[in-house]
């Protein structure tokens, strides 16, 4: 059997991207990431992120054993306290099945800590400043880009891994972008050196709570992490405990004047007339360490008419955070991508099969994480499923 060789250029050093590329180094096939920001701690893109099973055999398939044992070394001490709380933090019994099915197979990282484990060993194929501009097909098997910094490039493959905005996605698949739902998220986090203890809650620092209210829900993680085994010797920038608060719910229902620059008093003017316990975790969270975003929904992912260019993760599929499955899907997208890739190297394949191959499975469990999504934000915080 004759072995095939090809590029792969992954557009995007997010999750996703970074997992996919540690997956190509594993199985020998020559590969480029282009990241647009300027390093891999630029800016924040959130804090908390929840690996499912289904994450952690993709990562467990994709890395090398040291680093998947890093990995796990790395995450959060698992706290097993599962609250459902009001706003005045009584039990009220709710819950979410998705979750409650998940929870005990379930992970907690620190998303920057996974990207740094993610980027270990392949620093030198990841390339920073790389804003992605235009996108050409170069006969049947071969595609050109260009950037902004007025480099240019060829691959025989060009994966789009560069989030809900994607370059990519906007320019070949403008059907796969994902719609407003009408919902915001606001994510925080609380170092627990600067904690209250006096005055934020104690039972929100045991483990996971979830908070319902009319329209709207709070999720909340005690992040707490044990010196990993390793992360010196990788180079690993230590993760300090914290609380992580994510609140979801429609937009109206932070009225009018919400937005990403006033969040402090939209928390407020929401949590009134909530349990001071509660407010005293959003009041503790400093400047800088809180954002606002927009939920967004994709369609399912349909059949795409482009000969070497695909897409993974939230630039292909973007979803509700309500069912936590948007990073668990990206990973398995890597991880089928990776099998079918090293199907062809090996010459059992085409590359044009393997690509084929890819998009019909991540069709389908795209296709069931994105209707989990809209089922749990129905749930949680009364989304609208199926909305335009």
């Amino acid at each position: 059997m004759q072995k095939n060789t090809f590029h792969v250029a992954i557009i995007g050093g997010g999750l996703g991207g970074l997992c996919l590329a540690q997956g190509l180094k594993q199985q020998g096939i020559a590969f480029d990431v282009f990241e647009r920001d300027p390093a891999l701690d630029s800016r924040s893109q959130g804090f908390r992120i929840r690996i499912n099973a289904d994450g952690q055999a993709a990562l467990r398939h994709c890395l090398p054993p040291q680093l998947f044992e890093l990995f796990k070394a790395t995450c959060a001490d698992d706290l097993p306290d599962v609250h459902a709380l009001d706003t005045q933090l009584n039990d009220t019994g709710q819950w979410l099945k998705a979750w409650n099915d998940d929870e005990a197979a379930e992970l907690k990282v620190h998303r920057q800590t996974l990207r740094e484990v993610l980027m270990c060993g392949i620093a030198d194929r990841v390339h920073f400043n790389k804003e992605l501009r235009e996108v050409r097909q170069l006969g049947d098997d071969e595609v050109a880009f260009d950037f902004a910094d007025g480099s240019s490039y060829r691959s025989n493959l060009l994966i789009g891994a560069d989030g809900s905005g994607s370059r990519l996605a906007a320019q070949c698949f403008p059907e796969a972008q994902g719609r407003d739902t009408g919902a915001v998220c606001i994510y925080g986090k609380v170092p627990l050196d600067v904690c209250d203890h006096h005055q934020i809650a104690p039972v929100l620092y045991g483990g996971t709570t979830v908070i319902f209210a009319a329209g709207l829900a709070v999720v909340i993680d005690a992040m707490r992490f044990s010196p990993a085994a390793g992360s010196a010797e990788y180079g690993l920038t230590p993760a300090k405990d914290y609380l992580y608060w994510a609140m979801i719910g429609m937009r109206e229902r932070f009225g009018p004047a919400a937005s990403d620059a006033n969040i402090r008093q939209c928390i407020a003017d929401v949590s009134a007339d909530w349990a001071p316990g509660l407010r005293a975790l959003f009041a503790a969270t400093p400047a800088g360490m809180s954002a606002m975003l927009p939920v967004r929904q994709a369609p399912p992912p349909q059949v795409w008419l482009q000969d070497r260019v695909t897409l993974l993760g939230d630039a292909a599929h973007v979803m509700s955070p309500a069912s936590g499955l948007g990073c668990n899907t990206a990973l398995l997208d890597a991880d089928l991508l990776v099998r079918q890739l090293s199907m062809a190297a090996a010459g059992a394949q085409t590359l044009d099969h393997a690509i084929a191959r890819y998009e019909q499975g991540m069709r389908e469990h795209a296709g069931t994480a994105l209707r989990s999504s809209e089922r749990s934000a129905v749930q949680l915080y009364g989304g609208k499923a199926g909305a335009d």
